[in-house]
């Protein structure tokens, strides 16, 4: 075992996964013995910290609310924002409804052909009303 006690062994391991899950199928081409399917898509290194650092969050979850909470209730101000900020954080707000894409009202009346018949007779007093 390493000194740091297998972190990193552990992250190679979980990098291995993606690599081959990325791979979207089993069979071999006629004679090549390789792999068919799409190749997996090549990531910054940033992005893949990100993605592993989610997946341990998410397996250690419960662990690490047990130790802000511990870190709270003896005093640890930072534990203690921390742990409420979680607490308190809105869900992510869900998708907005797609506006229906028909024609508007004044492009309806818009396409509608002009009136060709005798001139409407209007009012005198039309305009004092």
């Amino acid at each position: 075992m390493a000194g740091n006690g297998g972190e990193m062994a552990l992250a190679m391991q979980t990098l291995e996964m993606d690599e081959k899950s990325g791979i979207t199928s089993g069979t071999t081409k006629k004679g090549t013995g390789k792999k068919a399917g799409r190749r997996p898509t090549r990531k910054s290194g940033a992005a893949l910290l990100r993605k592993l650092a989610d997946r341990q969050v998410a397996l250690n979850s419960k662990k690490l609310t047990d130790v802000l909470t511990r870190k709270a209730l003896a005093g640890d101000l930072a534990s203690t924002r921390m742990l409420v900020g979680l607490a308190e954080r809105k869900e992510a707000e869900p998708k907005p409804e797609k506006k229906w894409r028909g024609l508007s009202l004044a492009q309806e009346l818009a396409m509608e052909p002009e009136w060709v018949g005798p001139p409407e007779e209007i009012p005198e007093n039309w305009d004092r009303e």
